[in-house]
């Protein structure tokens, strides 16, 4: 309850004027700092930590790295981890003086029993080392920086531990040669006196004025973890997601799905990546119930097992809103003042989950564990997505950075590939396409790599005409430059059973004509199911209407505003996609 009631203090940041924000690995070691030490019974007091549960061990082994940071503050909670499906566990977190490198405290790490615990299960453990300002002492000071290098690795020997990862925060520009020379040094002292150690860093998921040289220190680092959310802090003057999968608004073009190209495009090995996600979320004061809503307050971070267990008494089902801008959920709900709470599900974790083995990167970290305690769902996401090979429906849809609503973003560059279960030959169709004519590029391969046979190469804005894959995967390879951005694209792929005409028993589309100007359609099935977006085609694949379908069943098109001709209707959201022709007659 003492979580949940206190303010967190934060650095207020504009998006206007892109300036960086205190990150949440910041703000709260600021907050657990400022109560002083406590035994680890208080911080399970703090946590409502309620004891040790059954957990499962069904040892299957992960095929990516999840990457799990540990503070200090969450007291007994590791025993609830599930260490089958952890494969790395950073500790959280070694504090740095800039005056001397010395910590000003290390948490208990030489003597923590979740490091020993970790290592018995055959975890391997990190050590993450913070500063957080008093940079240009430190970078200033040789000494300073020689004292902590030694002490770091002297830590990883004694400790027995496999990693150094480096949370230095709000650095100044002026400091980027400087932080990169350090990283360098640190890099080849550590590697020298523990060779297979790895060191890593905790990057930015904006890398607001190119303070980390991503090409300079990418090659001395064995990973880089994104720290992927935040996106919307404690003091953006609008409430929105933590970690949006697309961006909430064109205006503020920043997401997961951009910040692991940004990386990507700047030459960072996809194997190298690793795209930290939340397991909070973030609740501010707003103006109304409208979506963006301007904040009239500083918001506060909630954990995702007080989102759960309502700690609010607000997060009911019926406040509960989905984000089909951002594919993101939400609550609003009007108690004294309107509030709106951010935060990721299993259904939004599923689909960055899905990015990345779409793109095949290294795998995903989590800020921070313990924060989902009581809940085994996100651990039962990680199984399912991790332990298995990637399962590919039969149909989908794939977009750019942009979404569906925005425009890709500059500078970009990824490769995603895509194996469907069912076998192929596999029918590939573009609905949108438009990439700045010689600047921006997709290219498209016959197979699950680049080196597969081409298929097509694509700029411009011309539609491309449908393609068939000779097997049962295909691979995008997309990049963009530094200057003007576009809508991207919008394809649509299936197996070759799946086509217009088929539609899901469960599901049945129907159209009605109330007055002569309007066309009502009308989709049943299950209740729980929930459909996002209505998209209209005219018969050249011409996008011609896009609106949100807010989760209701039923929805009017006013014909007036239409040509005479056949039509495609596409109704997408949590299920497979629901595609019918129509034709409108005067």
């Amino acid at each position: 309850m003492m979580r949940q009631l206190l303010t967190l203090l934060l650095l207020l940041a504009t998006l206007a004027g892109l300036s960086q924000q205190v990150s949440v690995h910041q703000e709260e070691s600021g907050f657990y700092r400022s109560l002083g030490h406590r035994t680890n019974r208080q911080y399970d007091s703090i946590q409502e930590f309620s004891g040790r549960k059954q957990v499962p061990l069904r040892k299957r082994a992960l095929q990516k790295r999840v990457f799990g940071y540990h503070p200090y503050w969450m007291g007994s909670s590791w025993q609830n981890y599930r260490w089958d499906l952890l494969s790395d566990l950073c500790f959280f977190s070694y504090d740095t003086d800039p005056a001397t490198g010395n910590p000003t405290t290390t948490n208990g790490f030489e003597t923590a029993e979740v490091v020993d615990t970790a290592l018995a299960q055959g975890v391997r453990v990190h050590l993450c080392v913070t500063l957080f300002s008093g940079h240009s002492a430190f970078f200033g000071n040789p000494q300073a920086q020689q004292t902590l290098t030694s002490n770091l690795i002297a830590l990883v020997i004694q400790r027995g531990i496999q990693g150094i990862n480096i949370d230095f925060e709000a650095v100044p520009s002026s400091q980027q040669q400087a932080l990169s020379s350090y990283l360098l040094q640190l890099s080849e002292a550590l590697h020298t006196s523990v060779p297979g150690a790895e060191l890593s860093i905790a990057a930015p998921a904006v890398n607001w004025n190119n303070t980390f040289d991503i090409p300079v220190i990418a090659p001395a680092l064995d990973f880089i973890l994104i720290m992927a959310y935040d996106y919307y802090w404690s003091g953006s003057t609008l409430a929105g997601p933590v970690a949006g999968y697309w961006p909430l608004t064109g205006s503020f073009n920043y997401a997961v799905n951009h910040s692991l190209s940004y990386y990507l495009g700047q030459g960072v090995p996809a194997e190298k990546l690793l795209t930290g996600l939340p397991y909070y979320g973030r609740e501010w004061p707003v103006a109304s119930n409208v979506l963006p809503a301007s904040t009239t307050g500083s918001g506060t971070a909630v954990t995702y097992r007080n989102v759960r267990n309502n700690s609010s008494g607000h997060y009911t089902p019926q406040n509960l809103y989905w984000d089909h801008f951002s594919y993101n959920p939400y609550y609003s709900y009007f108690s004294s003042n309107w509030r709106q709470c951010f935060f990721d599900d299993v259904r939004s974790l599923g689909a960055k989950y899905d990015l990345v083995n779409l793109r095949n990167t290294g795998g995903i970290g989590i800020w921070a564990l313990g924060y989902d305690n009581g809940y085994p769902d996100l651990w039962d996401l990680i199984e399912e997505k991790f332990t298995q090979p990637p399962q590919s429906p039969c149909l989908d849809t794939l977009y750019d950075t942009g979404g569906p609503w925005w425009n890709h973003g500059d500078r970009e560059a990824y490769t995603e590939t895509i194996k469907s279960a069912y076998g192929g030959p596999l029918s590939l169709h573009f609905m949108e396409f438009s990439l700045e004519s010689g600047y921006d590029s997709l290219w498209i391969y016959d197979g699950p790599q680049s080196s597969s046979p081409l298929l097509a190469a694509l700029s411009g804005n011309q539609l491309p005409e449908a393609m068939n894959t000779t097997g049962d995967s295909f691979t995008l390879v997309f990049s963009s430059d530094g200057a003007t951005t576009r809508a991207g694209y919008e394809l649509v792929w299936s197996c070759p059973t799946a086509n217009t005409g088929e539609l899901p028993q469960a599901r049945i589309l129907s159209f009605y004509n109330p007055d002569s100007h309007t066309l009502s359609i009308r989709i049943t099935g299950h209740p729980e199911e929930k459909w996002e977006l209505l998209s209209l085609y005219d018969i050249r694949g011409i996008l011609v209407l896009r609106v949100p379908f807010n989760n209701q069943h039923e929805f009017d098109i006013q014909t007036p505003a239409l040509a005479t001709g056949v039509y495609i209707i596409r109704i997408t959201g949590q299920y497979p996609p629901v595609t019918r022709k129509i034709m409108i007659t005067e």
